[in-house]
């Protein structure tokens, strides 16, 4: 099976090309790759995860410390390599993002995305519905890795700058 020969681990400098690469084909375009160059650069916290097939990123997988509710990041974006979306890389690179962010003691993550693929991952738009965000609807989700996190907050949440220069 392929994703026993791939090594999901932290990104580091020295992925970087290779980061901003996989985000350019899994998109199409140059706009998530510019905008995960400048999260990684600017102030807040991340957590950046690669999928590393034979010294090739395949995958990546990013997020950002978010203002709002305590303890509250940001998932976006998750890119897979065309060439290898049919591997599960994704839901790899997700399930370890979230498991970290957990272990790092981070209490929630929003994502705007599918709630069909986010879903299985457990982000719910109900639970997000309360939640002042930029991007309001189904498609803004919201998941909790402490009780409470979300469900007990009413206010906005911030994105960094760098969402509304994407």
């Amino acid at each position: 099976m392929i994703l026993e020969k791939i090594a999901f681990r932290a990104g580091e400098p020295e992925d970087r090309l290779g980061i901003l690469a996989v985000q350019r084909r899994a998109f199409g375009g140059e706009a998530e790759a510019k905008l995960v160059d400048r999260l990684i650069e600017g102030p807040e916290k991340t957590i950046s995860m690669v999928a590393d097939l034979d010294g090739m990123i395949v995958g990546h997988i990013l997020l950002t410390e978010l203002a709002g509710p305590e303890r509250s990041l940001a998932l976006a974006p998750l890119g897979v390599d065309p060439e290898w979306r049919d591997f599960l890389i994704g839901t790899e690179l997700t399930n370890r993002a979230i498991a970290k962010a957990r272990d790092e003691g981070w209490h929630s993550i929003f994502v705007l995305g599918d709630p069909v693929y986010y879903g299985r991952f457990g982000f719910k738009s109900a639970l997000a519905e309360h939640v002042k965000a930029p991007w309001p609807g189904p498609n803004f989700m919201a998941l909790e890795l402490v009780p409470g996190a979300v469900s007990d907050y009413r206010g906005p949440v911030t994105y960094p700058d760098a969402f509304s220069d994407a």
